[in-house]
This record gives structure tokens, C-alpha cells and sequence, in this order.
């Protein structure tokens, strides 16, 4: 298994067109839908950065690389591989491996308080508030979000992995605190940039 991070702001406007010229067409009207720059950008380096990495495990050239998408969303390539996409911020995440796999990367910000009895559970939320009751509002304590944002991206990469889409029910995916495995697969938490969090999961890591 192995992992990039590209930031977005590393790139000039003539790289972003090259970027853009070596994307497939559906891609290309991807990039095109967006009115904000930031969004076009995290668009043309996720699929660079794909790409680029299935290319270099496979031994490939980066154009022969195709994308195809499942019922839920989740991308494939015409390779023997697996890989995943995510961003946040200024950062784009790619984890690449021969079996499946989910990442997650997001940005450590407040949350609304209710987002933790709505997806989280008893344990989770024990993780969570720490030795604090749990609070109402907006959270803004720095640690107790980073708690959140463990617990947050544990579950959407594990959801990423297995391509159940939006539709799962977050409540049902369980975070082990103790034991940093969600649903008995162990987590992966490489260091992230700072103000962020990143998780990944892959299907064989028990």
C-alpha cells in the first residue's frame, strides 16, 4: 500500500492545463462545472495524482490508464489494483493497493455538536467529549475536534472502501478507540499537514 498528499498551491496555471489535457473527457467536463478555482484544482490533481500513482505500481504509462465508476461512485481503474481519492483544503490524498481500500482526508474545523448522537456511537462518543459532558452548539475546543475528526474519517474511508456510497448508515460503521480498528480493520493514520486528519483503510488489515 502506499499514499500520496499534493497540494494544490504547488502547481502553476500552465501545469494545471497540462493537468487538464491529459485528463479523459468526462473529467474534463468535471473540472469545467466548477465556478470556484479551488474546486477545479482539487479536481485536476486527483486525477493526476491517481494517475501518476497507478502508473508507477503498475509499470504503466499514465494514458493508458481508465477510469470507470460503480453504481455508488467509487472509481476503478483497468488495472489489478485498487485506489482511493480524497480531499480537503488545500490538499489532495491518494492511497493505492492490490486490495481494496478507503482514505479520507479532512480538515480540522468546529463541528455542530449534534452531529455526534446523529452518527457516532456510545463509545464513540465517550472518545469524543473525552472528560468534558457533551456540549450543544458549535465545538470549537482544538482537541476535542481532532477527537471528532478521527472518528469521522475512520468511518468515510471505511465506507470508501467498501463503495456503499452515502447511503450508509455512519451509526453502524464502529470506531474502536482502544483498539484504532473500525469495524475489526485496522486503522491506518499517517501523519497529516497540519489542521488536518487523515485516515485509511484496507480490506486485509485485521
Amino acid at each position: 500500500m502506499t499514499y500520496e498528499l499534493c497540494n494544490i498551491g504547488d502547481y502553476t496555471e500552465a501545469q494545471y492545463g497540462a493537468m487538464y489535457r491529459s485528463a479523459a473527457p468526462d473529467r474534463q467536463a468535471r473540472a469545467d462545472k466548477f465556478k470556484h478555482e479551488d474546486d477545479r484544482k482539487r479536481c485536476l490533481c486527483a486525477d493526476m495524482l491517481a494517475r501518476k500513482m497507478l502508473a508507477k505500481a503498475a509499470n504503466v504509462a499514465p494514458e493508458e490508464i481508465a477510469f470507470t465508476y460503480g453504481d455508488k461512485g467509487k472509481p476503478h481503474a483497468n488495472l489489478p489494483l485498487h485506489f482511493n481519492v480524497s480531499h480537503a483544503g488545500a490538499y489532495v490524498l491518494c492511497a493505492v493497493a492490490d486490495t481494496p481500500i478507503g482514505a479520507d482526508i479532512e480538515k480540522i474545523k468546529p463541528f455542530r455538536a449534534g452531529m455526534v448522537a446523529r452518527y457516532f456511537t456510545d463509545a464513540e462518543a465517550a472518545y469524543i467529549w473525552g472528560s468534558n459532558p457533551p456540549l450543544d452548539g458549535n465545538v470549537t475546543d482544538p482537541n476535542t475536534c481532532a477527537r471528532f475528526y478521527r472518528v469521522w474519517t475512520a468511518k468515510e474511508a471505511y465506507v470508501k472502501m467498501t463503495g456503499t456510497g452515502i447511503s450508509t448508515d455512519l451509526g453502524a460503521v464502529a470506531f474502536d478507540p482502544d483498539a484504532q480498528t473500525v469495524c475489526g480493520i485496522r486503522l491506518i493514520t499517517p501523519q497529516a499537514p497540519d489542521g488536518y486528519m487523515i485516515s485509511i483503510v484496507k480490506s486485509d488489515l485485521v
